[in-house]
Parts: C-alpha cells; structure tokens; sequence
C-alpha cells in the first residue's frame, strides 16, 4: 500500500468523522453530567429521610421547586418563533452576501425555519385547545 493511497483515505475517515466523534463526545459530557447531578439529589434525599422521620416544609418545598415544569404549547410557540428568526437571519444574511434570496444559505434556512413553522403552529392548536 502506498503511503499517499493510506494519506486520502485517512483523510476521508477524519473529515467524515470527526463531526460525529466530536457530537458523540458532547452528547455524552451532557447526559453524564445530567445523571450524576441527579443521582446525587437523590442520594441526599435518601440520606434526609434515612436520618429523620419528617422533613421540614423547607426541605419538601425546595423539592418541589428542582422538579422540572410541564411543557406548555407557549413553549412550543417560543422555539417556533427562534427557529423562524434564525432562518430570517440566515435569508438576510444570503442576501446581503449574494444579493439574491434563493440558494446557498437560502435553502440550508428553510430547514429550521419549517421546523419553526411547524412548533409555532402546534403552539398555537394547543393554546386554543386549552382556552
């Protein structure tokens, strides 16, 4: 095998792979830290009520606020209304640099800003089905 043959395809493996190395690293840093930090809440917990037979109103209260909140159809509308803003400026962008709204940018924009279309919309059938 020669060396410059084994160069391209090294080549070819990194620039493919890297991207999906690099991801995998960060989703993984993510949901490591995510876990740890809940498992120790609930060792804590565990430990409180092991040590005492009631806890304080303090203590339940503070509880009850680590929990995470619902989702809600305005948060569906939020996201939507960020994922459109981002391709508004991703259009702009394009046309500022091409002087033409088509193309390049222009169709990597319509990506998020359909997904944005599609949450706002969904936000909004969920907000008329809660009134």
């Amino acid at each position: 095998m020669d060396w410059h043959s084994a160069t391209g395809i090294v080549a070819v493996v990194m620039i493919f792979g890297m991207p999906v190395l690099i991801t995998g690293i960060i989703f993984f840093t993510i949901f490591f830290f995510l876990n740890r930090s809940n498992a120790e809440k609930q060792k804590t917990l565990r430990m409180a009520i092991e040590r005492s037979d009631n806890l304080s109103p303090e203590v339940l209260s503070a509880l009850q606020s680590m929990q995470k909140k619902p989702k809600t159809p305005m948060n569906d509308v939020r996201a939507g209304l960020i994922l459109i803003g981002i391709a508004a400026g991703m259009m702009i962008w394009n046309y500022l640099d091409n002087h033409e709204f088509g193309g390049g940018l222009g169709g990597i924009a319509a990506v998020p800003g359909m997904i944005g279309v599609a949450l706002f919309i969904l936000g909004l059938i969920g907000l008329n089905r809660k009134a």
